[in-house]
């Protein structure tokens, strides 16, 4: 099959010629084969696993926190007074957008429900881990639901072999309940030939608490999504991604926080490193939507352009339906200071040494967060080897 599709939607449109308002999935001769998610490992007491769910049985898990939304969200007003609720014809908005779902359901990829039980706190991470070999190409879904005042803990993993061709497509949806905490991190290293894309929506209930840390460090073209409704009184949102990117790698992601209950609270952080030809887009949203008196939203991105090849485009965006409400952004976006350069030269470290201790740093600052020291170590490997 050839895959065209539409991603990443920004939220309130810029001027077109900045290529920023949303991106394509363009590819010939796809054949996709897999769609079963790999068991989950390490489950603990107290988590259960159902396997093979489908789209219907998925929808009853969101249909309050959808209504819930619907009652809150006006969409966009278009020329003739119109409105367009965001999360048109999805089950919960997620960052990619609605034809992701779509092509998850032309191929008939069933979820994997991780329901964590009412009181259950997980202290232990429950892993995922998806192998591709050599022309794999591999959808897969997952529902991640924590009940009331429960906590769990999801690591998925993506690598493949060193030279493998393929493509890797993941759709991930959370739902905290009052109370609940999810701790989800996703590593990527795939190989630079392996497509990849991988979609995240979630609902935070009251006093609820989502926490992602993503890293991306393989495949020679990325797509990255995740919009995180926060519709309870006191729900968090908190998110650290890390990236790097060399060659001609892509990386293209798009962060929507959705802040509609009162003092909700979100934190997006992103760090990376951009070397040789590559090319980057970051969109991050802080959306304070009417009714969110209270709330708080801080974005901060820190880029280092390693080379006079790289393309980098961020727009950070802050929208607000509320007026008691306090939204910050940032974006540090540069070299390798001449002083830190002196710096490390005058201790007998030279210029090439330098940088890659820079970018470890950068990483590593992202994945001392995951508590999996395995991870970290393999995060390590894989650094010094691309590196």
């Amino acid at each position: 099959m050839d895959l065209k599709m539409k991603v990443n939607h920004l939220p309130a449109l810029t001027y077109r010629f900045l290529k920023s308002n949303d991106s394509e999935i363009d590819l010939k001769d796809i054949n996709i084969e897999d769609t079963v998610s790999p068991d989950p490992e390490d489950v603990p007491s107290g988590v259960t696993v159902e396997k093979n769910v489908s789209e219907a049985d998925v929808a009853k898990l969101f249909q309050a926190a959808k209504d819930k939304i619907k009652s809150k969200d006006k969409g966009l007003a278009g020329p003739n007074g119109d409105t367009f609720p965001l999360n048109k014809g999805q089950i919960i908005r997620s960052g990619m957008g609605i034809e992701v779902d779509n092509l998850m359901d032309e191929m008939k990829v069933l979820s994997t429900v991780i329901t964590a039980g009412e009181g259950v706190k997980a202290t232990e991470p429950i892993h995922i881990r998806y192998s591709l070999a050599d022309g794999d190409c591999t959808l897969g879904r997952q529902v991640i639901c924590a009940k009331k005042d429960s906590e769990i803990t999801v690591i998925m993993e993506y690598d493949s072999e060193a030279e493998a061709n393929g493509l890797l497509g993941i759709s991930t949806r959370l739902l905290a309940e009052e109370g609940a905490k999810i701790n989800l991190i996703k590593v990527q290293m795939l190989s630079e030939k392996q497509v990849h894309f991988d979609d995240i929506g979630g609902v935070v209930d009251d006093r609820a608490d989502i926490d992602v840390i993503t890293m991306q460090l393989g495949a020679g073209k990325t797509w990255h999504g995740c919009c995180v409704n926060l519709l309870g009184k006191n729900s968090v949102f908190n998110n650290h991604t890390g990236y790097l990117c060399r060659h001609e790698q892509t990386y293209d992601m798009n962060y929507i926080a959705d802040q509609y209950g009162e003092k909700t609270e979100s934190n997006m952080v992103f760090r990376g490193v951009l070397l040789d030809k590559a090319e980057k887009t970051f969109r991050g949203t802080l959306d304070f939507k009417a009714g969110s008196s209270g709330s708080v939203g801080d974005e901060q991105e820190d880029t280092l352009l390693l080379s006079p090849d790289v393309i980098n485009r961020t727009v950070p965006v802050i929208l607000c339906q509320e007026e008691d409400v306090d939204g910050r952004h940032g974006a540090t976006i540069g070299q390798l200071g001449d002083d830190t350069l002196f710096y490390m030269q005058s201790r007998g470290i030279d210029e090439d040494s330098a940088k890659k201790l820079m970018i470890r740093a950068r990483m590593e600052s992202i994945a001392r967060m995951i508590p999996d020291e395995a991870i970290i170590v393999r995060i390590q490997q894989f650094i010094r080897t691309i590196l």
